[in-house]
């Protein structure tokens, strides 16, 4: 085991042995406790869990309870659950995704509506417009131009999903032009729930989101942050009315191939 995986096993040890009087015996206080641990900085992204069997008996309770705990901050994106010989439970080093499959998962079943998340999107959008604004270098720019001339050959190629993704793709690359993680990945998990739905639902057939982003680009590269910041918003609520569109498709197909 590595140095790294058995300081993480010690120091979960010790914190376990002094809050094992906390009367605690369910999943919750496993998690709780991991949650706590990452929290001061008693457990860091990379660190090994200890082995399953003995982590039960540190937490006293029983391995049914522990998997549970485990899953539950998986799903979470807290831990990562590796398999095979070299396999364990790790702390993750953090993704959106966790974030993303309950937005989807809330749009699916209502609790969430596709208007809320896309007015969430533009004010985030803006902000990171705004920012990227000020600090995308002139690498930052190619990356952005490559990416537009990339989706414009897919879609003349007939690649009309692979585009729709590097379409998407061109809003993280944006995020990234600002500097701040925290923006990077609100808009990460954003935007893997649109390319989880437009997988389902389809892409957009014409050239309009090109000439939208040479509209942004010239006023981006200009330094004309209002323009780019109304460019991009037009854009997005354009994208709003297009998915509501196909999904009323999509659910009339479906209503009609059940009679």
């Amino acid at each position: 085991m590595s140095s790294k995986s058995s300081s993480g096993e010690r120091v979960f040890a010790e914190v376990v042995s002094r809050k094992s009087g906390s009367g605690k015996r369910t999943f919750e206080h496993v998690a709780s406790q991991l949650r706590d641990m990452l929290s001061s900085g008693q457990l860091k992204p990379g660190d090994q869990l200890p082995p399953e069997r003995k982590l039960s008996a540190q937490l006293s309770v029983s391995r049914s309870a522990l998997r549970e705990a485990l899953r539950t901050l998986e799903f979470a994106g807290v831990l990562e659950l590796r398999q095979g010989k070299s396999g364990g439970a790790f702390v993750s080093s953090g993704n959106s995704q966790s974030l993303s499959n309950n937005m989807s998962d809330l749009l699916r079943l209502g609790n969430l509506a596709w208007s809320d998340l896309t007015e969430a999107r533009i004010w985030i959008e803006q902000i990171i417009v705004r920012v990227a604004c000020e600090r995308a270098t002139r690498k930052d720019i190619r990356l952005l131009e490559e990416n537009i001339r990339q989706a414009e050959a897919l879609f003349e190629a007939g690649q009309l999903m692979e585009k729709t993704d590097t379409i998407i793709e061109f809003h993280n690359i944006l995020a990234r032009s600002t500097r701040n993680p925290f923006l990077v990945m609100m808009n990460q998990s954003i935007t893997e729930v649109l390319r989880y739905f437009t997988r389902r639902l389809g892409s957009e057939r014409t050239r309009e989101v090109f000439k939208s982003r040479r509209r942004f680009m010239t006023a981006f590269i200009a330094g004309d942050v209002d323009a780019a910041v109304t460019e991009m918003e037009r854009n997005l609520k354009k994208v709003h009315r297009l998915y509501l569109r196909l999904a009323r498709e999509a659910k009339a197909n479906a209503t009609s191939n059940s009679r």
